[in-house]
């Protein structure tokens, strides 16, 4: 089967989808581009997170709030590159171990210890907790060093 063919059944198969989403009116409406972002997310942190000791249950946690969360930024920022955002939004928040001379030899990892208060911070922000003035520089920080990060990329 060509590629091309592969794509159509998909399209197909999401329009299956979001035709019973309509007429039973309790499941959520699927978008291509929604899906294609949450396959970003996804390869990213299998990329930054193969080499951490995390159960399924957290990784799983991990690509729901990162998904979220790089949707809701996107949302306020306005008009950037989604895929672009998110690879310098997860990007943010990694090290890199091994011999750092040899690119070869290093891995990225997601950092925890950086990673870890923000999203304490962005969840209790969604849950409309009153934030101290720390933690809301953190997250004004973290966003303007993403959109730093973005524009040096640009060049």
């Amino acid at each position: 089967m060509e590629l091309f063919e592969r794509f159509e059944e998909l399209n197909r198969m999401v329009e299956t989808l979001n035709a019973e989403a309509t007429h039973n009116g309790n499941i959520p409406y699927l978008r291509l581009h929604e899906y294609i972002h949450y396959c970003d997310v996804k390869l990213f942190l299998f990329g930054y997170t193969r080499k951490l000791c995390m159960s399924q249950e957290e990784r799983t946690s991990l690509l729901r709030f990162c998904y979220k969360d790089t949707l809701s930024l996107k949302s306020r920022i306005g008009n950037l590159d989604l895929y672009a955002f998110t690879f310098h939004y997860l990007k943010r928040m990694t090290y890199r171990t091994g011999n750092l001379d040899t690119p070869d030899d290093c891995v990225e990892k997601l950092d925890l210890e950086r990673f870890t208060p923000y999203r304490l911070a962005r969840e209790a922000e969604w849950r409309g907790e009153p934030l101290p003035t720390e933690t809301r520089s953190l997250l004004e920080q973290t966003l303007a060093e993403i959109l730093a990060e973005l524009d040096e990329a640009k060049g």
